[in-house]
């Protein structure tokens, strides 16, 4: 493949891209602009078996491969060769590449489709992506975020999934994600990178990797934004940008909040950033960032199926009544590229500290932690037998040191009589000291990858990864609340002391076959390592990593920007899964022998009229406990063959949207999502959701863009989530029918 490529729109050929160029995707859009769309191409099937057993599926990927072939050719080998304008990912592979070049599935929202969405959370720009499932059972920064099934263990933020802020890690070294970093306001793109990317970016990639790109440092940018919708709901945010030469300067003012549709559920959020940056010779850059953040927000808890069908927006009726999270963060980084002849380095140092105040099920979290991180990348362009070659070679390192206390709440009402079991919480005042803790998480990474290109037609990756974990744990508790007895008591282990480590090596191997200018296929085996929590760890010392391994193949075709299609296959094998069961609203993680997750994702758009796309999602998940044994009150249940609860087995969307030249455009997409068990026994069903809409029309012409958006159109009834435990099944209530209005004034 030639070193550079015309881009062109039409007959115009805008320039030319150097495709072993490492300029970072938000450097080059602010210098070639931002194209192409969500609903791009991935597919994906499994090309090679690693055990006998499984020979079945192996046949079925090949048969399908060659299907896709056959069909490429006879649709396509006389299309014309017209130019198309790629989309860029460097999630994915650490370094540019076009999406079609990319053996893995993926996705990308797009900074137009960003404009179009009301970006009041980050789900509501990840809905419908499929392979995805994203929601809020909490409002405001909260977002559910799950990639083919993990992350389900999930009580708060996101697990299992790696969390990049403008390339930096937000995921602390166990693996907890909090999403009230992100301000939504300057969110510009992001990249979803699905099934393992251990091989990369280590521990807590088992899962996938989602970046979340936010507004250019590289221009000078001036606007303000204003938003106001149902239930109080407001958003404003001032971006002012300068430049002198090539230094750039960007700060940025956000306010979120709403009183929120439900009780105890108020939300409001304020922050506030600083981004600068210098440009050098050959496409090198410095960069530094500040951001500080102070973000409340109220839980308001789940509801009986009785009070889901009468109200859903009345107060819980579990004892916890007072929950929510009051957050403190400050995040700051620097990095750098410079190109050094065919040698490309990419340092990078953050530093992040957070604290908390956080009443939630017993025991009120009033703590916090200090991050310090850093990832050394360097990038080395070279030649191999006549094959040109990119080798990705780097060390991570990141360290968490927490130190947090507990206290019981002060202000309870119990059951009259001699038995003191809190029925329910009236304030989140903090009452007798319960526990104190210190703990420390150490993670670093050494990684390679080989990128090669032996012909025009192929690109192959190979790489692997050694990642070790340690945990250092110490607490001692006071008062700890007993569940079955409903009350606090004394402690019988006054303090636990955990230290452990946890090591694993992450090969991958995958590679991309053009079968010409608009159809590729790919293939990939990778695999995944997640440790257990810190939380997890201290109610189980037992607990041991999962480790996943994918077997994925895949179709990417795109035609200019007239018609995409993606065609995803994947089989994965999970390891120790660590599956989480919850006793009298307890949380207990045991890990189950081993999990098996079959899956098809689909997704394309197509224009249909000048101005007029159409398209669409869906997902297939056939996720089972193939050995899983299931203690409750110490007695064990065998769950071998169930499937996973909370994930249904179909999943899909339909969207429809139109751009008229004068400016007006309009946005029309509706989500469907199929039944699902609601435990890991099987035992009972929740029907899911049919059709649920959303709309949007805007005008966006010149300096001003404003947009009118209505969520959930036709006001349906719709649980977010329903669990079952013994005490019955609970259900988070979805959000009903909201407006709001925005206009954005660029000056």
């Amino acid at each position: 493949m030639d070193s550079k490529k015309a881009v062109s729109s039409g007959n115009n050929v805008l320039f030319h891209i150097n495709e072993a160029s490492l300029m970072p995707s938000s450097l080059r859009a602010a210098r070639m602009g931002n194209t192409g769309g969500r609903y791009g191409c991935a597919c994906c099937f499994a090309t090679t078996d690693f055990m006998e057993e499984r020979k079945g599926m192996k046949y079925f990927f090949l048969a399908s491969v060659l299907l896709f072939l056959l069909a490429g050719r006879a649709s396509c080998e006389d299309a014309p060769k017209a130019g198309e304008l790629e989309e860029i990912n460097v999630t994915a592979t650490r370094t540019e590449r076009s999406t079609k070049e990319i053996p893995a599935g993926t996705d990308t929202v797009t900074k137009e489709e960003i404009q179009n969405t009301r970006m009041f959370n980050l789900k509501e720009a990840l809905i419908g992506i499929s392979g995805v499932q994203s929601e809020s059972k909490n409002g405001g920064y909260d977002s559910r975020l799950i990639i083919r099934g993990a992350g389900l263990k999930a009580r708060y933020g996101v697990r299992e999934i790696m969390i990049l802020l403008d390339g930096v890690p937000i995921t602390d070294p166990d693996g907890m994600s909090r999403l009230d970093f992100v301000d939504s306001q300057l969110v510009e793109r992001i990249d979803v990178v699905k099934g393992p990317n251990s091989t990369l970016y280590g521990a807590n990639a088992a899962g996938g990797v989602i970046n979340i790109i936010t507004k250019n440092p590289f221009e000078k940018r001036k606007s303000l934004t204003a938003g106001y919708g149902s239930d109080n709901t407001q958003m404003y945010n001032l971006n002012y940008g300068t430049s002198i030469d090539s230094t750039y300067l960007n700060t940025s003012f956000s306010r979120r909040s709403t009183d929120s549709w439900r009780e105890w559920n108020k939300f409001r959020t304020s922050q506030v950033s600083f981004k600068g940056g210098r440009l050098l010779a050959d496409d090198g850059f410095l960069e530094a960032s500040a951001s500080y953040t102070d973000a409340d927000l109220q839980l308001p808890g789940s509801l009986t199926k009785e009070q889901f069908e009468d109200d859903i927006g009345q107060l819980t009726s579990e004892p916890w009544r007072n929950s929510g999270r009051y957050s403190k963060i400050f995040s700051a980084n620097a990095k750098m590229q410079k190109k050094i002849g065919d040698l490309t380095l990419k340092p990078l140092a953050y530093y992040q500290t957070w604290s908390h105040f956080h009443p939630v099920t017993g025991l009120i979290n009033d703590g916090g932690a200090d991050i310090y991180g850093a990832d050394f990348q360097a990038d080395l362009n070279h030649w191999i037998a006549g094959a040109e070659g990119i080798l990705t070679t780097g060390i991570t390192g990141q360290i968490d040191i927490g130190d947090s206390e507990k206290y019981t709440y002060r202000d309870y009402v119990t059951v009259p009589g001699p038995s003191g079991r809190i029925l329910s919480t009236v304030s989140d005042e903090k009452g007798d000291l319960a526990e104190t803790g210190d703990d420390t998480t150490t993670k670093w990474g050494i990684y390679a990858q080989e990128s090669l290109r032996p012909t025009n037609a192929w690109i192959v990756d190979l790489g692997i990864r050694y990642d070790q974990v340690a945990f250092d744990i110490d607490t001692q508790t006071y008062w700890e609340f007993d569940y079955s007895q409903g009350r606090y008591v004394r402690p019988a282990e006054a303090g636990i002391s955990r230290e452990k480590t946890f090591d694993a090596f992450s090969p991958r191997i995958g590679a991309v076959y053009s079968l010409n200018n608009i159809v590729n296929v790919y293939g990939n085996i990778s695999t995944g390592f997640q440790t257990p929590q810190s939380s997890e760890l201290s109610t189980n010392r037992d607990l041991k990593p999962l480790k996943v391994y994918n077997y994925e193949t895949g179709v990417k075709a795109q035609y200019q920007d007239t018609f995409s299609m993606d065609l995803s296959l994947f089989y994965v094998t999970v390891k120790d899964e660590i599956v989480q069961t919850v006793v009298d609203r307890e949380s207990i993680y045991n890990n189950a022998g081993e999990s098996e997750k079959k899956g098809l994702e689909l997704s394309g758009k197509v224009q249909t009229l000048p101005g007029l796309f159409a398209g669409g999602t869906y997902t297939y998940s056939d996720f089972t406990f193939e050995e899983f044994t299931e203690w409750i009150s110490g007695v064990p249940y065998d769950r071998n063959g169930n499937r996973y609860p909370y994930i249904p087995v179909h999943q899909y969307s339909i969207f429809l949207y139109y751009k008229h030249p004068s400016g007006i455009k309009l946005k029309v997409d509706t989500n469907t999502w199929g039944e699902y068990y609601v435990d890991n026994a099987n035992s009972d069903k929740y029907k899911g959701y049919r059709f649920l809409t959303n709309a949007f029309i805007g005008y966006e012409k010149g300096a001003l863009d404003v947009g009118f958006d209505a969520l959930n159109v036709f006001d349906k009834l719709y649980a977010m989530e329903v669990k079952k435990d013994n005490t019955g099944a609970r259900y988070n209530p979805g959000a009903p029918l909201s407006l709001m209005a925005r206009v954005t004034y660029k000056f």
